[in-house]
């Protein structure tokens, strides 16, 4: 059995690395946000007495059914954890130590934007929809233009 050239390697992460960025994306705004270190509780907090308002859905996502199977926070987590895998599998092959630290960096810097952008995860503020649409496209360019324009390849021998 014959073993991976570096080039057939590198393609493959990188590949890998662009389908767990869209896996990672789309759960997450599924999931309404990356709730992966939240509580797991209800979204009700603070002042509940009149219990009605606690029923009334306060974002889109509310609104969208559940058949029981919402694992969309566990699905968008794997494919962070593979996006990151294959971003340090670029990193390695590569064998260039700062453009590989950046490789496996930028995953997390979109990952941040992300979590601030969507509601869910966090209650420290809320975004504006229009501004979150920005700051998610904001967080999808970085990613992007980064591994499409700037980040280290390989070339085929």
């Amino acid at each position: 059995m014959q073993s991976m050239t570096r080039y057939q390697a590198f393609r493959t992460a990188h590949i890998a690395g662009h389908a767990f960025w869209w896996v990672f994306v789309v759960a997450a705004m599924l999931g309404g946000g990356i709730t992966w270190f939240s509580s797991g509780q209800d979204d009700d907090f603070g002042w509940t007495a009149y219990t009605p308002l606690t029923d009334v859905p306060r974002r889109y996502t509310d609104y969208l059914p559940s058949d029981g199977f919402d694992q969309m926070g566990v699905i968008s987590l794997i494919g962070f954890c593979l996006l990151v895998l294959a971003a340090v599998a670029e990193a390695v092959v590569v064998r260039r130590f700062a453009a590989g630290a950046i490789t496996v960096t930028v995953p997390f810097a979109a990952a941040v934007l992300i979590w601030c952008a969507l509601p869910r995860g966090h209650w420290n503020f809320y975004l504006k929809p229009v501004t979150a649409l920005l700051v998610i496209l904001v967080a999808v360019a970085i990613r992007e233009v980064w591994e499409r324009r700037f980040a280290p390849t390989i070339a085929r021998t």
